[in-house]
């Protein structure tokens, strides 16, 4: 008899086998590798956007940061506490030295294979980039100290304090109306008060007067004390209340630092380029400034900078190079060329679609807030 499963309980029946075919089997695994196909594209192509969007996310907030603080240093080219009109007379033996004669300008230029004083041209951390255009901004440096007493052409000044200062600094004495710069000889405290000695010839003293005189009635670079048309300056009297006093004031006068702010393209320390500002003074009674403040990194991806300038009476900007006088610049044109950095993406993540590192050149014009009156 030909064995038969039958199922329990119907007699004659063959029992029904179930399950899948090979063939079936190949169909729904090909379905299968479609669906994940179709969603890995759709991941990758998302991941792409969101790497894209977040490179160009980081650019725009590495150029708002640094548009927004070199504006900042840009305005105030110039400016002391006392006030734009306040235009700065160089007692220094010195004042023909050329960071000293252009202070009142507020600003100087470099054009690519132009030396930046106290910064140097490499390829180490901080050094600025061969090939970039950079700026010097010319100011005070923090709002300063009350002038306590100078109520006659002597070698002091009364003040409040004397924090931060140290002999051989260069600083500057400033009003409303008049402002000088001059070296500091020494510290006393005669009379029950603090003072700033400002004392001329011997020893290391750049002064070429031990008072504040104004060369031939002007802001002239003569540096001729003794001549006859030079006159004496006092910061709390006025010519009636001291016949030494050729001039005088007794508006609030101030003591501040001056000093220079670089802004530069510089190698950082990720074997990238970054946006640098460097705060520059003098503090050894050298001719220029020499000392380095600070010299820090603002924005990282920044591949290069140019920078053009708009003189006053001028309708076109023009390069360093091509200004005639420093003093007539009214606004400046900064050009920064911005590059995706790798931070948590790299690698194709950071590209576009040709390959290459995504990049934008944005621009922006700063206006002297010093020289708006000659716009």
């Amino acid at each position: 008899m030909n064995p038969t499963v039958l199922r329990r309980g119907r007699p004659g029946l063959a029992y029904a086998q179930s399950g899948f075919s090979l063939i079936e089997l190949m169909v729904a695994m090909l379905l299968g590798f479609l669906v994940v196909a179709a969603a890995g594209a759709v991941f990758l192509s998302n991941k792409r956007v969101y790497a894209s969007s977040e490179t160009i996310g980081r650019i725009q907030e590495n150029t708002r940061v640094a548009f927004e603080l070199m504006s900042r240093d840009i305005r105030e080219a110039g400016g002391n506490p006392c006030g734009s009109a306040s235009v700065p007379v160089n007692i220094l033996e010195g004042n023909n030295d050329i960071f000293w004669d252009r202070f009142g300008e507020g600003i100087t230029g470099y054009n690519p294979g132009t030396v930046l004083p106290s910064t140097a041209t490499g390829t180490a951390a901080g050094e600025r980039v061969a090939g970039t255009d950079a700026i010097e901004v010319h100011s005070s440096l923090g709002g300063g100290v009350l002038v306590v007493e100078h109520d006659g052409p002597s070698a002091n000044l009364q003040v409040t304090s004397i924090d931060g200062f140290v002999d051989g600094d260069i600083l500057l004495v400033c009003n409303v109306s008049q402002s000088f710069i001059f070296q500091v000889t020494g510290f006393s405290s005669a009379g029950g008060g603090i003072s700033i000695g400002h004392n001329a010839g011997g020893g290391t003293s750049l002064n070429c007067s031990q008072t504040f005189q104004v060369f031939d009635g002007d802001a002239d670079t003569d540096c001729s004390p003794g001549a006859s048309s030079d006159v004496d300056y006092c910061f709390t009297a006025l010519p009636g209340d001291n016949p030494q006093c050729d001039f005088g004031s007794i508006s609030p006068a101030y003591v501040v630092r001056p000093g220079t702010i670089q802004w530069y393209v510089g190698n950082n320390a990720r074997g990238g380029t970054s946006l640098y500002r460097a705060i520059i003074l003098n503090r050894s009674g050298t001719a220029t400034p020499n000392v380095v403040l600070a010299r820090d990194e603002i924005a990282e991806g920044v591949q290069d900078l140019t920078i053009t300038y708009l003189e006053q009476g001028e309708n076109a900007y023009s390069d360093a190079a091509g200004v005639a006088d420093w003093g007539r610049v009214t606004a400046s044109r900064l050009e920064l060329l911005m590059t995706g950095t790798e931070g948590a993406l790299g690698g194709n993540e950071i590209a576009g679609t040709d390959g290459a590192v995504l990049s934008r050149t944005v621009a922006h014009v700063v206006s002297l807030r010093n020289r708006e009156g000659t716009l």
